[in-house]
């Protein structure tokens, strides 16, 4: 086809590329390099000297990249991950010439005040297997804006800050160490740990002494729950057969005392986008204080990327090369977070009496009902979906316990270039809430299909129906309705309830036509924790459902059929 041997020609021309912000600064960056059809394109230059180079993708941490390829026709796309436009350049490169390009591109998605951590970052050098180096590994992160990395490789604790000084990439990012604590029975990203400190014992498979080992590590505090629906050593954390999603039951009783879990992990997306996030509601409505996650799970420059799923934390951003990590993780604990897939989406909720007070993620609002007129206190509730323009959001919901309340239609017009903003606003009586409550908002949207930065078919599928999706969503917003100044959980109700229910003379069980009558004034929420917790009474969901709950606990029942199906195939 060719005269020439295929390295020959890959260096027969020369490009020189350069990515600036509006400013006229130069910026780290992604370069893609495809043919005008749409495929990657190779490149002879190799890695090093601050640049990642893959098939048709270059990362440069310094803005700039001198590369060699064979003459012909590129398209050029450069981008500075989600927070940033893409801007593209068609160019036809001779034998023998050098050209040269410079992209700029402009910050299109407001995050001030909202650190972009990906807690889930892997390198070759250190878990062996992927394809990033170390060195590679710090030119992905500062053109991808990553502020806040973890690192996070197999059953080690790494350093990543001598790497990032002799890259030159200090002032684009603050790295934490940490550690994929990797055992038999789950995987868990732990953090901040300290590089050549003791490790937890990742061959401990009882979570209560795991969990122990790992708030014993020096430093230790977060420690996350990672892709609980992925089966890895032939254990799902999330099986039906160990774990009741509805209710966050783990059906082991095994402790659950991880205080984070993946809601979204780019590298191991699910079939079902939505999945992992009702999870995340079940162990929140069980009284648990589970920070939401997103994350890339990268062990690649470019096949799974960077920080694609990223958890925005709201916490200084000024200055991304010395972020106060010890503030930003009090923030992460508290439930201040955005999980950002190629969308954002913030929430905001206010009293009617309170004209001045604002609650986001994390925050506990205390409102009563005005006993004058119950009808006239109003949660006045403000979503706001962002994303560049390359993105494309369809629509927002918002979630009261874990269940739909609202949706909203998104309908973005294309505009060349002009990022996407949108504002939701809704009202709710807070007489129609039957108790305390919590609120998040899900925005979800088209799956990016452009080479520049193209989201992942499912890791582990479960069907041969997929569609790509992105997603944003809040964590959570707790509602004090009853004035006690503290959040009670569906899990508080539904053990007060039982206890409170006259027990039935014969079994010596509660009254079960009692404890359906005190149900109808409560959400589905707390009917699911009831049926969870009668199950360890061994009270079956059809007897409560016979007894006047009717359709409200059909959904739990089946969940539970699931769960005696699996035990019995022992099956994950």
């Amino acid at each position: 086809i060719h005269p020439a041997a295929p390295e020959e020609l890959r260096r027969g021309a020369t490009l020189q590329l350069a990515i600036m912000n509006q400013d006229q600064m130069l910026i780290p960056g992604r370069i893609t390099l495809t043919s005008r059809a749409g495929t990657l394109l190779p490149i002879s230059t190799k890695s090093g000297n601050g640049l990642a180079i893959r098939e048709g993708v270059v990362y440069t941490a310094s803005g700039q990249a001198n590369l060699t390829l064979a003459p012909g026709e590129y398209k050029i796309t450069a981008g500075r991950g989600f927070e940033y436009s893409i801007a593209s350049a068609l160019i036809n490169i001779a034998a023998g010439e050098t050209a040269k390009r410079t992209l700029i591109l402009e910050r299109q998605v407001e995050t001030e005040n909202w650190i972009a951590c990906d807690t889930h970052v892997h390198t070759f050098t250190h878990s062996g297997h992927g394809d990033c180096t170390i060195e590679e590994r710090m030119a992905t992160l500062a053109g991808e804006g990553i502020e806040l990395p973890i690192a996070t490789d197999h059953n080690k604790q790494i350093d990543y800050r001598p790497i990032a000084k002799a890259a030159g990439v200090t002032s684009h990012f603050t790295p934490v160490i940490g550690n994929e604590v990797t055992t038999k029975h789950g995987h868990f990203n732990v953090f901040p740990a300290i590089a050549g400190g003791r490790t937890p014992d990742h061959n401990e498979l009882e979570w209560g002494k795991l969990f122990a080992d790992i708030y014993s590590t020096p430093n230790v505090r977060v420690a996350i729950l990672n892709h609980a629906r992925d089966v890895h050593s032939s254990f799902r954390p999330f099986s039906p057969r160990h774990h009741l999603s509805l209710t966050g039951d783990n059906l082991d009783d095994w402790p659950q005392n991880f205080n984070a879990m993946e809601l979204i992990n780019s590298g191991a997306v699910q079939t079902d986008t939505m999945e992992l996030f009702t999870d995340w509601c079940g162990l929140i409505n069980h009284g648990l204080r589970v920070t939401p996650v997103g994350c890339s799970d990268s062990h690649d420059v470019s096949r799974y990327i960077v920080g694609q799923a990223r958890t925005y934390i709201q916490a200084d951003d000024g200055d991304p090369g010395s972020i106060n990590a010890d503030a930003a993780l009090d923030a992460f604990l508290k439930g201040r977070v955005i999980v950002s897939y190629g969308l954002l989406v913030k929430l905001e909720v206010k009293a009617s009496t309170d004209a001045e007070k604002l609650n986001g993620p994390g925050d506990l609002l205390s409102v009563k009902p005005n006993p004058a007129d119950k009808q006239s206190t109003m949660l006045d509730i403000t979503a706001r979906v962002l994303a560049p323009h390359w993105s494309r959001p369809r629509d927002v919901q918002l979630f009261i316990n874990g269940e739909p309340k609202f949706t909203a239609e998104i309908n973005p017009k294309s505009r060349k270039d002009k990022p996407f903003k949108t504002t939701v606003k809704w009202q709710v009586p807070v007489a129609d809430l039957p108790h305390d409550a919590w609120l998040t908002a899900v925005a979800t949207g088209e799956g990016i299909q452009s080479l520049h930065w193209p989201t992942a078919k499912p890791y582990q599928p479960d069907s041969p129906i997929f569609e790509s999706q992105t997603f944003s969503c809040t964590g959570p917003i707790w509602l004090d309705t009853d004035g006690d100044g503290k959040y009670s959980s569906p899990r508080d109700y539904a053990t007060q309830l039982i206890s409170s229910t006259p027990l039935n003379p014969k079994s010596g069980t509660p009254d079960l036509r009692v404890l359906a009558k005190s149900l109808a004034k409560h959400d589905s929420a707390v009917v699911n924790q009831v049926l969870a917790l009668l199950l360890q009474k061994k009270i079956e969901p059809a007897q409560l459902i016979t007894a006047g709950i009717g359709k409200r606990g059909k959904q739990f029942q089946q969940q539970w059929r699931q769960t005696i199906q699996a035990k019995v195939e022992q099956r994950e």
